[in-house]
């Protein structure tokens, strides 16, 4: 397997070491200090050296048409969650509980994840009739979260923030509780990865839940079928799932 995205591929590979246990593969992980198809070519060419039955390509930032070509050994994407979906379900959320618009703590802008992400959430204002805020761009890290946070808190009329992931949001937490607004009382947050500190952040966050196991074995079954020469499984986006907790307690009426 090879990742280029060091910070964010531990519950992918989780998922994957658990699945590939499954089929009887035992899973070797390569990981690309750059980003580019230079880099990943030059690592695909380190692991056929190793004599690989398939490649896994676990990389945030590009798509699956991205892949290089490679003679010989599968290689395929790592399966992931539906990111337009899982911001969809968190949008959707903090405008049912009564607020008129959300904003948004993005990724960075050159991320398939990011861009995903901010994709559902812009989607989904649209379709409500809400006023689309401008995005508040981060890099994934609480710092930045927490720069953000800053911002949005001397910006008026700002009740309702949808991060692109749990640091972000942990982040966003402190800058809010520094500059005297208290979540849930004056602002309601909601994160992305359900991370396992998510259920102890002050307060507790609300979140998207991903199922790596899940996207593991359909990694594993679809790289499985083509070492085999079999038709692959279609699909591929695994469905999250909406984790409700302190951070975005329905504001009472």
């Amino acid at each position: 397997m090879i990742t280029t995205g060091a910070a964010a591929a531990g519950p992918v590979l989780t998922g994957l070491r658990a699945a590939a246990r499954e089929y009887g593969y035992a899973l070797v992980v390569f990981s690309v200090p750059g980003r580019g198809r230079p880099a990943v070519s030059a690592a695909v060419a380190g692991l056929r050296l190793q004599g690989v039955a398939g490649i896994v390509l676990l990389d945030p930032h590009a798509a699956g048409a991205d892949l290089p070509p490679v003679a010989g050994v599968p290689l395929v994407p790592a399966a992931s969650a539906d990111q337009s979906d899982g911001a969809r379900r968190a949008t959707e959320h903090l405008l049912d509980i009564g607020h008129p618009t959300v904003w948004h703590v993005g990724g960075p802008e050159d991320g398939v994840i990011a861009r995903d992400r901010e994709r559902g959430w812009r989607e989904t204002l649209e379709r409500y009739g809400a006023d689309v805020p401008p995005v508040v761009r981060g890099d994934w890290s609480a710092r930045s979260g927490y720069r953000a946070g800053q911002s949005l808190a001397v910006e008026a009329g700002v009740c309702a923030v949808f991060t692109a992931n749990d640091h972000m949001a942990l982040g966003l937490l402190a800058a809010f509780a520094e500059a005297g607004m208290r979540v849930p009382r004056d602002a309601h947050v909601v994160g992305f990865d359900d991370v396992p500190e998510a259920a102890y952040f002050a307060p507790p966050l609300t979140t998207v839940r991903q199922d790596f196991v899940a996207a593991g074995r359909h990694t594993m079954a679809v790289l499985a079928a083509r070492i085999d020469g079999l038709a692959a499984p279609g699909g591929g986006a695994v469905r999250t799932e909406l984790v409700v907790r302190e951070s975005s307690r329905p504001v009472r009426r």
